[in-house]
């Protein structure tokens, strides 16, 4: 048994969800109001017995414990099944016996202690006045220091030594943790924070993964940070995200500012949605964690030529980071879809001289002016590129609109696209149709035509669905003829002796370009792309969705480098899934290709075959119960189900005719 089945046989279904919202039994289910849209009549309903769950209305998805986790929390797969492992008592060790991951908890230890050691030192130690003068000209309070656990290292070489190693925690662990440093020399360690005011770095968990070390006087350097752990990835951490996450999606938006007392000013007064990210620059990762919460993000930071120079650095990654939407848009040539910033990014200059910590200390109703008079991106932009590039000359002319007309292609309303082509051709003293062209260039650039999308299907590649008619119009719909979930020939996944899931993901780990091919295979035959929802074992998704994200950025496949991307107990799967592939004819002809693409119709069969299922047992309680609405709306539901049944099944006769001709084929080559 994996790890997530181990923690989804101790923890009840129907009891977790309830915490979100209240369900009522209904004969074998529980049915309630879906608790990710705003609905009336509950359409949301726990299959106890299969250990999932699914909305039949406005959402219609579904999972199992761990997808309703994610979903409702915005967490990856790592933090729901950290959180989940927690409270079901599972270790997470992984299967293969590596003890990474109890060495993680041990480091999280480490760093817990270290932060009340150094708590207590700026409480009670005297030596740590200085630390506490210098809190109160900053006009921390109190239940501020108390809140994000501030305190004071002593200038002392083994104080947070000695304290640790007494509650057992070895030296190798706290050299690991990054709390102590090693001395080559003298052949002996020291503390790594020495004279500073300590502020623990936790992760979204509330875990603290490391340090920022404020030094009291003229020392260098003014901040120190923890060096890169197995915990701690500067690239990775978002300052005060544990504390600020549900003020940002309950605000709507993140502000996002450059120091820790910033953020600890900022969430002093009240303003809770502020974080800040390690270093000047924002990284893709940073980035990518906030847009789980919010898609509205206010930079704050300095206004001296540093600051702003730090903003166009992290304007240039965001650009790049951020999940992007497609638009239709009429040319020339057609309809075509461009893509667009999904994401509305906003600057907010602070007043020269002053930085966002004293602010919001002297003029808390300055700052909430600041944040509501953010100026959007474009408006940043503008001005920057006014000051630094000679508009006078036709290089600085031409410099200016390559660097503007990107932006304006990634807007999302077509006035504002206008509206910024006059103000860039007003810039630059050239021809606004000449603007608008070089615009228009920058979005061709994502640009997919409409015509060359599957017939039927929406944005982003979804099936539109057709108008579902009533039992009242069509009477119960007749049952349609589908695929076999067990053909009456073998499949080659069943030859192999793999249920069809492991079958497809071991050959995608086997050779990672097949997913490539796949998506392009898929476009053509008119099949919606291959997605993590394809696979309905939790941990095949993970796996799916890392090998995805793996194969867009530039790496070389490398399977060890890969199993390091994803959590400790999934390395046991994943090692299973590699050996099994190892055992696989390789995927160098044409009919084990197709083969694969009828593996992924059939899982969407088998998926959908098992959903027509459960309607019909829900219209069977709701006709018992009387209740004809809802038997009506299910009678709905169960039409689309089966349309896209009928549709998928006449694709999977297909495939399987193109393997019969291309055995007949390579036959007839052996032959010859």
């Amino acid at each position: 048994m994996s790890v997530s089945d181990e923690i989804k046989q101790r923890i009840d279904l129907v009891d977790f969800i309830s915490r979100y919202t209240p369900l009522k039994k209904a004969g074998a289910t529980y049915k309630g109001l879906c608790p990710f849209h705003s609905e009336r009549t509950p359409s949301f309903v726990v299959f106890p017995h299969t250990g999932t769950w699914h909305c039949f209305g406005a959402c219609s998805t579904g999972g199992d414990l761990f997808g309703f986790l994610m979903r409702k929390e915005n967490l990856e797969f790592r933090e729901a099944l950290q959180i989940l492992a927690r409270e079901a008592g599972v270790s997470l060790e992984d299967e293969t016996g590596d003890r990474s991951q109890n060495r993680r908890g041990q480091i999280y230890e480490a760093n817990a202690a270290a932060a009340a050691y150094f708590a207590e030192v700026l409480h009670n130690h005297p030596v740590a006045q200085t630390a506490r003068d210098y809190l109160q000209r900053r006009a921390i309070d109190a239940a501020t220091r108390d809140h994000f656990q501030l305190g004071f290292a002593l200038e002392s070489w083994s104080g947070l030594r000695d304290y640790l190693s007494a509650r057992k925690f070895d030296i190798d662990l706290q050299l690991e943790a990054g709390l102590l440093k090693r001395s080559e020399e003298r052949d002996s360690t020291y503390d790594a924070f020495r004279g500073r005011v300590m502020i623990p770095i936790r992760d979204r968990m509330g875990r603290v993964i490391g340090f920022g070390g404020r030094i009291l006087g003229d020392g260098q350097p003014k901040y120190l940070n923890t060096a890169e752990t197995p915990v701690f990835h500067k690239s990775h951490v978002i300052y005060g995200l544990d504390m600020a996450y549900e003020a940002i999606r309950s605000a709507g938006q993140v502000v996002i500012v450059e120091g820790y007392m910033d953020v600890i000013a900022a969430h002093q007064h009240g303003f809770s949605n502020v974080v800040a990210c390690m270093g000047t620059a924002l990284t893709p990762d940073q980035l990518q964690q906030l847009q789980r919460y919010t898609n509205t993000f206010v930079l704050a930071l300095d206004a001296d030529s540093a600051g702003q120079q730090a903003t166009i650095r992290g304007l240039n990654q965001a650009r790049q980071a951020l999940t992007r939407v497609r638009k239709p848009a009429v040319t020339a040539t057609g309809l075509r879809f461009e893509e667009r910033l999904g994401a509305a990014l906003y600057i907010a200059s602070m007043p020269e001289g002053r930085d966002p910590d004293e602010v919001v200390r002297h003029d808390p109703s300055l700052w909430r002016q600041l944040i509501a008079e953010a100026k959007p991106l474009v408006d940043f932009y503008f001005a920057v590129v006014a000051g630094q590039m000679d508009l006078s000359s036709a290089r600085g002319k031409g410099a200016a609109v390559a660097e503007l007309a990107p932006l304006i292609a990634e807007l999302d309303d077509e006035i504002e696209r206008e509206h910024y082509i006059q103000q860039l051709s007003r810039l630059v003293q050239v021809d606004e149709r000449t603007v608008a062209g070089r615009v228009q260039a920058a979005a061709r650039t994502s640009q997919v035509p409409a015509q060359a999308r599957p017939a039927g299907q929406g944005r982003l590649g979804i099936q539109k669905r057709a108008p579902a008619s009533t039992p009242e119009e069509t009477g119960a719909p007749a049952e349609l003829e589908i695929a076999p979930s067990l053909p009456a020939a073998p499949e080659r996944s069943e030859r192999a002796g793999l249920h069809p899931e492991d079958y497809l993901l071991a050959h995608l780990l086997r050779e990672p370009d097949l997913l490539i091919w796949l998506a392009g295979a898929a476009h053509e035959r008119e099949i919606v792309a291959i997605d993590a929802g394809d696979w309905q074992h939790v941990e095949h998704q993970e796996i799916f969705r890392a090998l995805k994200r793996w194969m867009s950025s530039d790496e070389q496949w490398d399977v060890e480098l890969f199993q390091e991307t994803l959590p400790g107990p999934l390395h046991g799967r994943l090692a299973r899934l590699i050996a099994a592939g190892a055992e696989l004819p390789a995927a160098n002809n044409d009919e084990l290709r197709t083969d694969l693409l009828k593996v992924l119709v059939r899982m969407r069969l088998d998926r959908l075959k098992a959903r027509s299922m459960q309607i019909k047992y829900l219209i069977d309680e709701a006709t018992q119960q009387g209740e004809r609405d809802d038997a009506r709306d299910l009678y709905t539901v169960n039409n689309q189900v089966l349309r896209d049944l009928s549709h998928l099944q006449t694709t999977y006769r297909n495939l399987s005719r193109v393997l019969v001709s291309q055995g007949r084929a390579e036959q007839g080559v052996k032959i010859r």
